[in-house]
Protein backbone atom coordinates (compact mmCIF):
# COMPACT_ATOMS: atom_id res chain seq x y z
CA UNK A 1 0.00 0.00 0.00
CA UNK A 2 0.78 3.89 -0.71
CA UNK A 3 0.75 5.87 2.12
CA UNK A 4 -0.15 9.45 1.81
CA UNK A 5 3.18 10.49 3.22
CA UNK A 6 4.90 8.91 0.11
CA UNK A 7 2.98 10.53 -1.87
CA UNK A 8 3.14 13.92 -0.32
CA UNK A 9 6.75 13.42 -0.54
CA UNK A 10 7.14 12.27 -4.37
CA UNK A 11 4.80 15.72 -5.01
CA UNK A 12 7.27 17.99 -2.98
CA UNK A 13 10.29 16.70 -4.78
CA UNK A 14 8.40 16.96 -8.33
CA UNK A 15 7.75 20.58 -7.95
CA UNK A 16 10.26 23.27 -8.72
CA UNK A 17 11.77 24.69 -6.23
CA UNK A 18 10.05 27.92 -3.82
CA UNK A 19 13.17 29.89 -4.99
CA UNK A 20 13.60 29.21 -8.27
CA UNK A 21 9.61 29.79 -8.25
CA UNK A 22 9.75 33.37 -6.18
CA UNK A 23 12.80 34.20 -9.22
CA UNK A 24 11.03 33.01 -11.91
CA UNK A 25 7.81 35.60 -11.22
CA UNK A 26 9.65 38.33 -9.97
CA UNK A 27 12.02 38.13 -13.22
CA UNK A 28 8.22 38.01 -15.22
CA UNK A 29 6.89 41.40 -13.12
CA UNK A 30 9.80 43.19 -14.46
CA UNK A 31 9.48 41.79 -17.55
CA UNK A 32 5.34 42.58 -17.79
CA UNK A 33 6.78 46.23 -16.18
CA UNK A 34 8.99 47.21 -18.98
CA UNK A 35 6.98 45.79 -22.37
CA UNK A 36 8.84 42.40 -22.68
CA UNK A 37 8.35 40.27 -24.93
CA UNK A 38 6.90 42.70 -27.12
CA UNK A 39 3.43 41.86 -27.99
CA UNK A 40 3.22 41.03 -31.71
CA UNK A 41 0.40 42.68 -33.80
CA UNK A 42 -3.02 41.32 -34.89
CA UNK A 43 -2.78 39.70 -37.90
CA UNK A 44 -5.09 37.26 -40.29
CA UNK A 45 -3.94 34.27 -38.78
CA UNK A 46 -3.97 33.28 -35.07
CA UNK A 47 -0.62 33.35 -33.45
CA UNK A 48 1.14 30.05 -33.21
CA UNK A 49 1.53 28.12 -29.94
CA UNK A 50 5.14 29.35 -28.51
CA UNK A 51 5.45 32.21 -30.38
CA UNK A 52 6.07 34.26 -27.09
CA UNK A 53 10.41 34.49 -26.79
CA UNK A 54 12.24 36.53 -23.88
CA UNK A 55 15.73 36.39 -22.41
CA UNK A 56 14.43 34.80 -19.60
CA UNK A 57 12.86 31.84 -21.67
CA UNK A 58 15.64 31.39 -23.48
CA UNK A 59 18.25 31.22 -20.72
CA UNK A 60 15.75 28.04 -18.98
CA UNK A 61 15.21 26.44 -22.21
CA UNK A 62 19.31 26.41 -22.29
CA UNK A 63 19.90 25.57 -19.24
CA UNK A 64 17.16 22.46 -19.26
CA UNK A 65 19.19 21.53 -22.51
CA UNK A 66 22.11 21.38 -20.44
CA UNK A 67 20.95 19.84 -17.75
CA UNK A 68 19.21 16.93 -19.30
CA UNK A 69 22.37 16.18 -22.03
CA UNK A 70 24.51 15.78 -18.37
CA UNK A 71 22.44 13.27 -17.44
CA UNK A 72 22.62 11.70 -20.83
CA UNK A 73 26.47 11.74 -20.09
CA UNK A 74 26.27 10.34 -16.73
CA UNK A 75 24.60 7.23 -17.59
CA UNK A 76 26.38 7.21 -20.89
CA UNK A 77 30.04 7.42 -18.04
CA UNK A 78 28.83 4.81 -15.59
CA UNK A 79 27.37 2.43 -17.62
CA UNK A 80 30.47 2.39 -20.22
CA UNK A 81 31.29 -1.06 -19.85
CA UNK A 82 27.73 -2.16 -20.52
CA UNK A 83 28.08 0.03 -23.85
CA UNK A 84 31.69 -1.32 -24.49
CA UNK A 85 30.50 -5.35 -23.81
CA UNK A 86 27.37 -4.52 -26.45
CA UNK A 87 29.33 -3.13 -28.61
CA UNK A 88 31.72 -6.05 -28.38
CA UNK A 89 29.04 -8.52 -28.56
CA UNK A 90 27.69 -6.68 -31.92
CA UNK A 91 30.74 -7.27 -33.80
CA UNK A 92 30.40 -11.27 -32.52
CA UNK A 93 27.01 -11.29 -33.97
CA UNK A 94 27.81 -9.65 -37.36
CA UNK A 95 30.60 -11.89 -37.79
CA UNK A 96 27.96 -14.60 -37.79
CA UNK A 97 25.40 -13.66 -39.56
CA UNK A 98 26.95 -11.54 -42.50
CA UNK A 99 30.24 -12.47 -42.31
CA UNK A 100 29.84 -16.28 -41.90
CA UNK A 101 26.15 -16.55 -43.22
CA UNK A 102 25.50 -18.32 -40.14
CA UNK A 103 22.95 -17.90 -37.99
CA UNK A 104 23.73 -17.35 -34.04
CA UNK A 105 20.68 -17.84 -31.63
CA UNK A 106 23.13 -18.21 -28.69
CA UNK A 107 25.09 -14.77 -29.53
CA UNK A 108 22.17 -13.05 -30.54
CA UNK A 109 20.50 -14.01 -27.39
CA UNK A 110 23.33 -12.58 -25.21
CA UNK A 111 23.47 -9.75 -27.31
CA UNK A 112 20.14 -9.18 -27.07
CA UNK A 113 19.94 -9.59 -22.87
CA UNK A 114 22.17 -6.55 -22.96
CA UNK A 115 21.09 -4.69 -24.82
CA UNK A 116 17.58 -4.92 -23.14
CA UNK A 117 19.54 -4.20 -19.66
CA UNK A 118 20.49 -0.39 -21.95
CA UNK A 119 17.31 -0.33 -23.06
CA UNK A 120 15.86 -0.27 -19.13
CA UNK A 121 18.57 2.01 -17.95
CA UNK A 122 17.75 4.41 -20.56
CA UNK A 123 14.50 4.55 -20.08
CA UNK A 124 14.71 4.85 -16.40
CA UNK A 125 17.44 8.29 -17.50
CA UNK A 126 14.53 9.44 -20.06
CA UNK A 127 11.97 10.06 -17.24
CA UNK A 128 14.35 11.39 -15.25
CA UNK A 129 15.25 13.86 -17.54
CA UNK A 130 11.52 14.47 -18.43
CA UNK A 131 11.37 15.11 -15.21
CA UNK A 132 14.09 17.82 -15.60
CA UNK A 133 11.84 19.27 -18.38
CA UNK A 134 8.98 19.30 -15.90
CA UNK A 135 10.27 21.68 -13.66
CA UNK A 136 11.90 23.75 -15.98
CA UNK A 137 8.40 24.10 -17.56
CA UNK A 138 6.65 25.02 -13.99
CA UNK A 139 9.66 27.83 -13.52
CA UNK A 140 8.74 28.98 -17.59
CA UNK A 141 4.63 28.89 -16.50
CA UNK A 142 5.34 30.73 -13.63
CA UNK A 143 6.92 33.47 -15.08
CA UNK A 144 4.58 33.78 -18.15
CA UNK A 145 1.80 33.93 -16.07
CA UNK A 146 3.40 36.97 -14.35
CA UNK A 147 4.25 38.56 -17.55
CA UNK A 148 0.55 38.20 -19.25
CA UNK A 149 -0.97 40.02 -15.63
CA UNK A 150 1.41 42.90 -15.30
CA UNK A 151 2.43 43.52 -19.23
CA UNK A 152 2.15 46.84 -19.98
CA UNK A 153 1.14 46.44 -23.67
CA UNK A 154 -2.10 43.80 -22.78
CA UNK A 155 -5.22 44.64 -21.76
CA UNK A 156 -7.56 43.09 -19.35
CA UNK A 157 -9.31 41.27 -20.80
CA UNK A 158 -6.55 40.16 -23.51
CA UNK A 159 -7.72 40.15 -27.19
CA UNK A 160 -8.72 36.95 -28.13
CA UNK A 161 -5.75 36.75 -31.12
CA UNK A 162 -3.55 36.88 -27.99
CA UNK A 163 -5.37 33.45 -26.94
CA UNK A 164 -2.14 31.25 -27.53
CA UNK A 165 0.67 33.73 -27.39
CA UNK A 166 2.88 31.78 -24.98
CA UNK A 167 6.58 30.28 -24.56
CA UNK A 168 6.84 26.95 -26.37
CA UNK A 169 7.36 24.08 -23.77
CA UNK A 170 10.77 22.61 -22.92
CA UNK A 171 10.82 19.09 -24.39
CA UNK A 172 13.20 16.10 -24.89
CA UNK A 173 14.21 15.64 -28.41
CA UNK A 174 13.93 13.12 -30.46
CA UNK A 175 16.84 10.99 -29.69
CA UNK A 176 15.61 9.83 -26.07
CA UNK A 177 12.98 8.02 -27.77
CA UNK A 178 15.96 6.28 -29.39
CA UNK A 179 18.84 5.68 -26.82
CA UNK A 180 20.15 2.33 -28.99
CA UNK A 181 21.11 5.14 -31.52
CA UNK A 182 23.64 6.25 -28.48
CA UNK A 183 25.24 2.95 -29.10
CA UNK A 184 26.17 3.55 -32.67
CA UNK A 185 29.36 4.65 -34.23
CA UNK A 186 28.63 5.88 -37.65
CA UNK A 187 31.46 6.91 -40.43
CA UNK A 188 28.46 8.62 -41.75
CA UNK A 189 28.40 6.55 -45.16
CA UNK A 190 27.44 2.70 -43.72
CA UNK A 191 26.05 1.39 -40.61
CA UNK A 192 28.08 0.41 -37.18
CA UNK A 193 28.34 -3.13 -36.28
CA UNK A 194 26.32 -1.88 -33.17
CA UNK A 195 23.44 -0.57 -35.72
CA UNK A 196 23.78 -3.91 -37.96
CA UNK A 197 23.03 -6.13 -34.63
CA UNK A 198 20.61 -4.27 -33.79
CA UNK A 199 18.68 -4.59 -36.98
CA UNK A 200 19.10 -8.25 -36.40
CA UNK A 201 17.96 -8.64 -32.52
CA UNK A 202 14.74 -6.76 -33.82
CA UNK A 203 14.67 -8.84 -36.89
CA UNK A 204 15.23 -11.97 -34.84
CA UNK A 205 18.05 -12.79 -36.61
CA UNK A 206 16.62 -12.69 -40.35
CA UNK A 207 20.17 -12.26 -42.72
CA UNK A 208 18.40 -9.48 -44.90
CA UNK A 209 20.49 -7.35 -47.06
CA UNK A 210 22.41 -4.19 -45.33
CA UNK A 211 20.29 -2.01 -47.88
CA UNK A 212 16.86 -4.28 -47.64
CA UNK A 213 14.51 -5.08 -50.63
Amino acid sequence: MIRTENVNRVVRQAAAGRWALRGARRQGLRDGARGLPHVPRPGPLPLAAGSAVSSYVTEQRATAGRAVEQLRSRLLHREWRLVTEIRYQAVQVVTHYDARGLTAPAALARFGQRVGEWRTKAEVCRYRAGAVTEQFNQRIACYWDAVRHHHRDVPDPAPAYLAHWAPAPVELDATWLRPDGWLTLTDGTSVSATGRALELLDGHGRTTPRGGR
